[in-house]
Parts: structure tokens; C-alpha cells; sequence
């Protein structure tokens, strides 16, 4: 199985808890915990409020070059 878990959203998480992260966007912990290891993608304006919230766009924070390839 291919590896789904949000590596950007990791990488720019850095050392903080999940339940800190998410208490800071103001979601709860389960909601970003699944969007994290892949089992669930944000509604639109939850990916908008996630990508602002690390300063990347939305396609750099959820979409890979090799998804935009196909």
C-alpha cells in the first residue's frame, strides 16, 4: 500500500504535539490527526485554513509533483 501519510504537514509540524497543532488551528485533534497520516483530506476551506496557518500554498501542502503529473 502506497504510503498516504502527509509528509509536508510532518516536516513543518516539527517537534509539536498533534493535539498542539490542532488546539492552535482550532480543530479537533482526530480531524488532523487523520489528515496527517493520510486517512481523511480537508474540506476546502479547512486546507486553505491548514496551508495559511504553515505559510505554503495548498498544493505545496497537500499535492505532490507527481500528482499534479497525472
Amino acid at each position: 500500500m502506497e504510503n498516504l501519510k502527509n509528509q509536508k504537514m510532518i516536516t513543518l509540524r516539527g517537534k509539536r504535539s498533534l493535539r498542539e497543532i490542532s488546539a492552535e488551528i482550532g480543530i479537533p485533534y482526530s480531524t488532523y490527526a487523520m489528515i496527517e497520516t493520510g486517512r481523511r483530506f480537508p474540506r476546502k476551506d479547512l486546507a486553505i485554513k491548514l496551508a495559511r496557518f504553515y505559510k505554503v500554498s495548498v498544493d505545496e501542502l497537500f499535492f505532490t509533483l507527481n500528482d499534479r503529473a497525472s
